[in-house]
């Protein structure tokens, strides 16, 4: 099931991200520090683009924001054999460089790791989350 259209500015939107992170085991970067949701919120909040929010997440060197309806994930990158099996299992809704027409990491990066995907289902997250979680032993 894809994520839901958080575009714009909504009561629940920040309940709603938490959620979405916590089912992925990925922690908000209050969480990380330690704090409480919220701590720098307002500041966030003016900071954050087409979804109003004050949640951004947050996992060994990978930055989660949420965008329309899918997160927008970047970080130090997934090599390219282990970016291929999350193209096997999840390449419809884990999309290299957030490029729809799902391209293999392969295809699209020339055999270099990758470090953009956007990603459109909470089956996604949660493996892109392992794949990284993974990659650095945890």
């Amino acid at each position: 099931m894809s994520f839901p259209n958080k575009a714009g500015d909504h009561q629940d939107t920040d309940d709603i991200l938490r959620a979405e992170l916590k089912a992925a085991g990925i922690p908000t970067i209050q969480e990380a520090d330690g704090k409480g949701p919220e701590h720098m919120a307002e500041l966030l909040r003016k900071m954050s683009g087409e979804v109003k929010t004050s949640v951004i997440g947050i996992l060994h060197g990978w930055k989660f924001t949420r965008a329309w309806y899918y997160w927008v994930c970047e970080g130090p990158g997934i090599e390219v054999a282990a970016a291929e099996e999350l193209h096997a299992s999840h390449g419809r809704s884990v999309r290299v460089d957030g490029h729809c027409g799902c391209p293999s990491p392969r295809e699209q990066y020339k055999g270099l790791a990758v470090g953009l995907y956007h990603v459109d289902d909470a089956d996604g997250l949660k493996a892109l989350a392992d794949t990284i979680r993974k990659l650095v032993g945890e």
